[in-house]
């Protein structure tokens, strides 16, 4: 993974048996965080729907939640990379 990008990625526990996210974790993390709808983070972040579903921009709010990324960083992160999802 390049680096800057900490907190987009591993956001939910791994089953090392079966390499698949854990379920029942990912569904507690869910309940407890809940998921960004689009509208929602678009009003934080403005980025096109695209750019939302690629980066499945949903889960987001876990990692937030779970203090493995802040708004600042992400703002940061769309700023740095922009420029390569303008046409997005």
């Amino acid at each position: 993974m390049p680096g800057g990008i900490d907190g987009l990625f591993n956001i939910f526990e791994v089953n090392p048996e079966t390499l698949k996210y854990d379920e029942a974790a990912k569904q507690a993390d869910i309940d407890q965080y809940g998921l960004f709808t689009y509208i929602e983070f678009n009003e934080i972040l403005p980025v096109s729907e695209l750019v939302f579903k690629a980066f499945n921009g949903q889960y987001l709010k876990i990692a937030v939640g779970k203090g493995l990324i802040d708004i600042h960083t992400l703002e940061r992160l769309v700023d740095m990379y922009s420029e390569f999802l303008i046409n997005c």
